[in-house]
């Protein structure tokens, strides 16, 4: 009788896990990334206004202002967020830097991402043979770079190769 009992809770523990799982990932999803960030509880840099979005296989990368110090809108933040079967989850929040011209050049990154600021002339950032997404941002002459999907070897350089418009080498 005991391996009865014991087998029937072994199933109802191999059933009931899976649903709960899939409950809490099916609530903790949205039908855009915008609003699973909206959804965010106590974010690390709250949203001000989103500036835009990069969509990739699955995952979304949502560039908006944020609020460091006195001055609204002075600081630039990355959401990224993973696509599920039921919609958009958030994965987690980086702070790409205050909005400055003396912060150009400066990036930083987790995984296999790197976002940086660059100035306003840039329109073609590389590294290695990455090339990244470009950001605009409405003033300060600045914008951002995202890169998306590097070799984790790459974190750590920042080397970046900067192209204007035509093409031409810029350096800082």
């Amino acid at each position: 009788m005991k391996k009865i009992t014991l087998g029937f809770v072994v199933c109802l523990v191999i059933v009931v896990v899976p649903l709960i799982y899939l409950d809490i990932k099916k609530n903790n999803s949205h039908a855009t990334p915008e609003d699973a960030l909206s959804y965010v509880k106590n974010p690390k840099h709250a949203v001000l206004e989103v500036i835009d979005k990069k969509f990739f296989d699955g995952v979304a990368y949502v560039f908006y202002y944020s609020q460091v110090g006195e001055t609204p809108k002075n600081y630039l933040a990355a959401a990224r967020l993973q696509k599920n079967m039921y919609g958009w989850q958030f994965d987690e929040i980086l702070g790409v830097g205050n909005i400055e011209v003396s912060n150009v050049g400066m990036a930083s990154g987790k995984d296999d991402y790197i976002v940086g600021l660059a100035p306003k002339q840039v329109h073609k950032v590389i590294i290695d043979k990455y090339e990244a997404e470009m950001i605009t941002i409405d003033r300060e002459n600045i914008r951002a770079f995202l890169f998306h999907e590097v070799e984790a070897d790459l974190m750590g350089q920042t080397e970046f190769q900067y192209f204007d418009e035509e093409g031409n080498k810029l350096y800082y």
